[in-house]
């Protein structure tokens, strides 16, 4: 089968403006390609510049509210002369959930790791103060629920919101 002399020209000439699209084709698509990554990283990093200042609020914040909560802060400031227990322990919870409520918009913009740090020491924070409620007489001053929760401290030897804070801060300095 012999093909027609006008298609073999047509193919002849065909042939090179194929060839000379083609190439122009993939090297201006390379050149968008690397212009879209470029643009890309360069929005990554404004977008990092802006964002960094507001982690590392974010993590001020968490060291700040594990700070609140800690029970050598938090018994401070809550008891008041004459509470009982039981009212004592209510309070104790309750600035625990407020203080925890203030600041629960601070996991946007942490780690889910830290986030679930903060999580976990207020959690156990909240069973070390029940464990403590259950060694104590309801109606006894309140200054002794404080007590029991400093004994039961000591005697688990672990600060779950001491050791809470330094993972808080090595990530806030893994950030830079």
């Amino acid at each position: 089968m012999q093909l027609p002399q006008g298609l073999i020209d047509f193919l002849v000439y065909l042939a090179p403006s194929l060839l000379v699209f083609l190439t122009a084709f993939f090297l201006i698509k390379k050149f968008l390609d690397t212009d879209q990554r470029m643009k890309f990283a360069e929005l990554k990093r404004v977008t990092d510049n802006h964002l960094l200042p507001l982690r590392l609020q974010a993590y001020e914040r968490i060291v700040l509210f594990l700070e609140r909560i800690s029970p050598n802060n938090l018994m401070i400031r809550v008891y008041e002369p004459g509470m009982t227990v039981m009212e004592f322990h209510k309070e104790v919870l309750l600035a625990i959930r407020t203080e925890y409520e203030h600041n629960v918009t601070q996991q946007v913009y942490v780690t889910n790791n830290a986030w679930n740090i903060v999580r976990t020491s207020r959690d156990e924070l909240i069973k070390l103060v029940n464990l403590s409620l259950e060694k104590c007489n309801p109606t006894a001053p309140g200054h002794e629920l404080s007590k029991k929760v400093f004994e039961t401290m000591l005697q688990n030897e672990e600060f779950p919101i001491q050791k809470a804070i330094d993972q808080i801060k090595n990530e806030a300095h893994s950030l830079f």
